[in-house]
């Protein structure tokens, strides 16, 4: 299994897990749910799920989208990774396609 460090993550990354496991936190508390009950339902371990709501980077992303799904969040998610989300690959492609203007006609000296 391949273990990451937080020290060799991009900073955005570490910040947005971070994000996400307070928004999955927030979202366990507003629905008054325990973490032992949610760890359980999402099957891992108490300390794993702390280390869920903290970021902890080595937290297997089938755990972040199963806390996501039992908690009712999982639609928030898929949204964000349909390629329909990816403005960066819609600006790249658009900038890739042809640009096609009005056919220039050939003149030849004989025409003029």
């Amino acid at each position: 299994m391949l273990h990451v460090r937080s020290s060799h993550l991009p900073s955005e990354v570490g910040i947005t897990l971070k994000e996400i496991g307070q928004t999955i936190r927030t979202a366990r508390l507003r629905r008054r749910q325990s973490a032992v009950d949610v760890a359980a339902r999402i099957g891992v371990s108490l300390p794993t799920f702390r280390k869920l709501e903290h970021g902890d980077p080595t937290v297997s992303l089938g755990a972040f989208d199963t806390a996501a799904w039992v908690l009712g969040l999982l639609p928030g998610v898929q949204n964000a990774v349909r390629p329909e989300s990816d403005v960066q690959a819609a600006s790249m492609e658009a900038a890739r396609a042809p640009r096609r203007g009005p056919r220039l006609r050939e003149v030849s000296l004989d025409d003029l």
